[in-house]
């Protein structure tokens, strides 16, 4: 008898300086997409009623994987107060980093903000806007700097103003950054050179121990008097997409390799508008040797964003055999499928990839993957 799976996934606070992970882990879910922080001077109401319609739209960028959803979305929705689920002030001490001949100041303030995710994801689907879920790539980050002599290569440990706006695009976009912490198996694996000549073998070989579903690599290089422009190429299982980012400000360059990335992610695997159903869709998994891998599978495949329900046909010999109800297309269910490193496509037989079948139309043969234990 089939069994029903609809699971949720809760979205909890997460602040921004967590957005930048230093030690990999097993799993791409990103949390606080229905959150956002914007300064306030006061608490009055006017302040709050701008605040909020402020960190709605910055929610509604990081849901839709689309930059310009600030301008054509927001006026749509209507007033974020429909949508607000709870909001609170909070004070922000002073930037440490502040000349010490200024005279200390008043904590600034923030008004943090949570928005009712299935409210939300309601009006976004009505107003055929795409939807971009929880499950995103985990991006480990190489950046070679021709900053100093040398060059440098930017690390975990860094704590510059550059790694503080790495880490607020990365916020802004729901995405989950990995640097390298560059100690002596990465010294050893990797330098300057290899990342500015972009060595492909190289880095996907050095990459390997942080276990990411993408890499994005970007050689910043000077262009003119305080002037930098950068190369860039993201790396993932199947692409290397790549692009240049014209002569700018350091900052506002490397930063654009995360917006940038974030724009092709969200091409690849956010629901387009208006996209819509498809029922039994056959999957079968292998490897699944233990209840505790079928447990984890069974709530990983639930979590997905396409997945609308899962029916466990049948389990034989290490294999389970399932039939998903999904929101989308085939290829937004094969892209959630591997992201966090669970499961990966079996080699014996390819995945039934959809580029070639009309939207509405169901795989021949089964998608085949196989499961893949974490560390």
């Amino acid at each position: 008898m089939p069994v029903n799976t609809r699971l949720r996934v809760s979205l909890c606070l997460l602040l921004a300086g967590f957005w930048l992970a230093v030690v990999p882990a097993h799993g791409a879910v990103v949390q606080g997409l229905y959150e956002a922080r914007v300064p306030v001077a006061d608490q009055s109401a006017a302040q709050r009623s701008a605040a909020l319609q402020q960190a709605f739209a910055a929610v509604l960028v990081k849901v839709t994987g689309t930059r310009a959803a600030t301008g054509t979305l927001t006026s749509v929705l209507g007033n974020p107060s429909q949508y607000v689920q709870q909001y609170r002030y909070e004070k922000v001490a002073p930037d440490p980093s502040a000349a010490a001949a200024q005279p200390p100041t008043t904590p600034a303030l923030v008004l943090w903000a949570r928005f009712d995710a299935t409210v939300v994801d309601n009006a976004l689907h009505a107003a055929h806007a795409p939807q971009w879920g929880a499950e995103r790539p985990r991006t480990l980050v190489w950046i070679a700097l021709a900053d100093a002599p040398g060059g440098r290569i930017l690390n975990a440990a860094d704590n510059s103003y550059l790694m503080q706006a790495l880490a607020t695009a990365a916020e802004q976009r729901g995405m989950t950054l990995v640097f390298p912490q560059m100690d002596g198996p990465d010294k050893a694996a990797l330098g300057v050179p290899d990342l500015a000549g972009f060595n492909v073998d190289r880095i996907r070989q050095a990459s390997e121990r942080y276990r990411p579903d993408a890499v994005l690599v970007g050689s910043v290089t000077p262009f003119g008097t305080g002037q930098f422009a950068a190369h860039w190429q993201l790396i993932s299982a199947d692409r290397i997409e790549t692009w240049d980012t014209p002569a700018g400000d350091e900052v506002l360059v490397a930063v654009d390799g995360v917006q940038t990335s974030a724009d092709r992610f969200a091409a690849r695997y956010a629901i387009a508008p208006g996209a819509g159903d498809l029922a039994a869709v056959p999957l079968e998994v292998d490897g699944v040797t233990s209840l505790d891998a079928y447990a984890k599978l069974l709530s990983y495949l639930g979590s997905l964003t396409p997945v609308r329900a899962v029916h466990v046909e049948r389990v034989a010999q290490g294999s389970v055999y399932f039939n998903l109800d999904i929101h989308g297309s085939l290829d937004n269910l094969e892209s959630a499928l591997v992201l966090g490193g669970m499961m990966a496509a079996s080699a014996a037989a390819p995945p039934a990839a959809s580029g070639a079948l009309p939207p509405d139309a169901l795989p021949a043969a089964p998608l085949r993957y196989s499961y893949v234990p974490g560390p």
